[in-house]
């Protein structure tokens, strides 16, 4: 038996996950889209439920908010599964963010 997903819903968390955690490194839109090698249209839309993000993406926003990929994806799940968007502020307060090189 497949179970099927529907696809807005899981931008939306995406979308939410992804602008909260942008916000919570102080980083502006322009700053992000310019590092993600994205437009600001498409970094706006992403955010915006509108626009779904692979994996390269997803792998490009772990690097520049150093934090692990997989901890976003848990983020996005949680999101989408539990509609908890009061979780995702208490996630963001406690995650750590991967030591850089500058560090």
């Amino acid at each position: 038996m497949a179970i099927l997903v529907e696809p807005r819903p899981m931008k939306n968390a995406t979308g939410k996950v992804i602008k909260a955690v942008r916000k919570h490194f102080n980083y502006k839109q322009e700053f992000l889209a310019n590092k993600l090698h994205v437009t600001l249209t498409t970094l706006a839309n992403i955010e915006n439920g509108r626009v779904g993000l692979d994996l390269e993406k997803l792998y490009r926003l772990s690097l520049i908010f150093r934090v692990r990929a997989g901890d976003i994806l848990k983020l996005i799940i949680e999101i989408f599964e539990n509609g908890n968007e009061e979780a995702l502020n208490s996630a963001l307060k406690i995650s750590k963010r991967i030591p850089s090189d500058e560090d």
